[in-house]
């Protein structure tokens, strides 16, 4: 009996090593709640060491783990109890839910079907059943979702008004008139786009991601400013050994590569079309933080003014971390552009900056913004008006608002700021925008 605790107590013990370990978000997240919860669990589990077999204190471990996102230590609880009693249903089914939320589908479907081997109640079967079904649905290669919005935006620039009084030109003043300084206007807005996820059933579990969007922004005064785009992109994601790169010392390394087409039209007639192809290098670095290389190259074709069309060269790199205590993500990004095009005056570099924060709040609002900062140089005098030098800046505020299961509400402002040596190309606006989106489609 001694023999049998011991090999018991050494069985346990090596099943919860990792007893400090977490594989999902603990489900809550006031940081001292956690640390207390932390603690008990490691209190049970000293318990344990000395009365492996009490089901009470087993079950109570197992609960303290999931809670604070240990699923694995959870499960390593639960195997254990089957192997004092095979004919546990209640643990067959805790042990296919915790499978299915770790993605190991195969070892959830087994555990889940032998919970039918007992005649469980009704509403249990009904459980089963339901996640049977979304493990079908999580297993094939592809995955879709549609997403529909409308709504609508009060901008400040409905017209894209010249914010400036005079223009100069060689050695004269032109005032500006009234009537092409900014207009205030309100717009409708539509958007539909359709994300698709290709699983490649790869050993590392690399996938392909498909996506088409198409937006309008139509306005009540100002028609013809009314806009219209369509995006296609297609990413293809490696994930790579975490040495391919040993620079880096990157957890999780991912390389992707990339291609975006982009069509815009402008009052019904077409004024550019895009073809962006990046290069990006993601992963985790020993500080926690998330890391994104990338380099692009993007071809520009303008249906009129053709001397601007040309090519973008560039490389961007970012940041982004966690803060546990409110639960938010921050970052920043830093951006190198070289443009070249048909003439030479439009030639220019671009140094941008950004800062982004977000973070969850109450009755389940989502907090998120955005600061950018671009400083555009060109090579040469433009004709007739000089030096072109322009500066721009944005800042962003999202509040986005789950409303169950398949609607959400999102309210957004943006302040925009275009600053040049050449007046004509000095703009300002503010945006305020409210839009409702449903993406339940079947």
């Amino acid at each position: 009996m001694k023999l049998s605790k011991l090999f018991l107590s050494m069985l346990f013990a090596l099943l919860c090593m990792d007893s400090l370990a977490q594989n999902v978000v603990p489900t809550i997240s006031d940081p001292q709640a956690l640390e207390v919860l932390e603690k008990k669990k490691e209190q049970t589990f000293q318990k344990l060491f000395k009365d492996p077999t009490n089901l009470s204190l087993l079950f109570e471990y197992a609960n303290l783990s999931i809670v604070v996102g240990d699923l694995e230590g959870a499960i390593g609880v639960f195997e254990q109890m089957l192997i004092y009693d095979s004919e546990l249903p209640r643990i067959r089914l805790e042990l296919g839910v915790l499978y299915f939320r770790l993605g190991a589908f195969a070892l959830a479907n087994n555990y889940l079907k032998s919970v039918k081997e007992f005649n469980p109640p009704p509403e249990v079967e009904a459980k089963v059943d339901q996640f049977l079904e979304a493990i079908v649905s999580a297993e094939e290669p592809f995955q879709w979702q549609q997403n529909l919005s409308i709504g609508f935006k009060r901008t400040t620039n409905g017209n894209s008004g010249i914010n400036a009084d005079f223009i100069e030109i060689g050695d004269f003043l032109l005032e500006v008139d009234q009537e092409s300084k900014r207009q205030s206007d309100r717009s409708s807005l539509y958007n539909y786009s359709l994300s698709i996820d290709q699983d490649l059933n790869h050993p590392r579990g690399d996938n392909i991601q498909y996506f088409f969007s198409y937006g309008a922004d139509r306005f009540d005064t100002y028609t013809q400013f009314d806009v219209q785009s369509n995006v296609i992109s297609v990413r293809r994601n490696f994930n790579l050994d975490e040495n391919f790169f040993s620079f880096f010392n990157l957890e999780d390394p991912v390389f992707a590569p990339n291609i975006n087409l982009l069509r815009v039209v402008l009052n019904r007639q077409e004024i550019l079309r895009s073809g962006r192809i990046s290069l990006d290098y993601s992963g985790q670095l020993d500080n926690g933080s998330s890391m994104l290389f990338s380099y692009y190259r993007d071809e520009k074709i303008f249906r009129s003014g053709r001397q601007k069309n040309g090519r973008i060269n560039g490389i961007s790199f970012g940041q982004s971390y966690v803060w546990s205590g409110p639960q938010a993500l921050y970052g920043y990004k830093i951006i190198l552009e070289n443009y070249r095009a048909n003439t030479d005056y439009e030639f220019y570099e671009n140094y941008g900056l950004e800062f982004s924060y977000s973070q969850p709040l109450g009755e389940n609002w989502q907090f998120s913004s955005k600061y950018s900062y671009q400083d555009k140089s060109h090579d040469k005098n433009y004709p007739l008006f000089g030096a072109r030098h322009d500066q721009m800046e944005s800042l962003r505020f999202n509040m986005l608002k789950s409303i169950g299961a398949c609607w959400s509400l999102n309210l957004g402002l943006i302040f925009n700021d275009s600053r040049s040596t050449i007046s004509i190309y000095k703009r300002r606006a503010n945006n305020f925008s409210a839009q409702i989106n449903y993406q339940c489609f079947k």
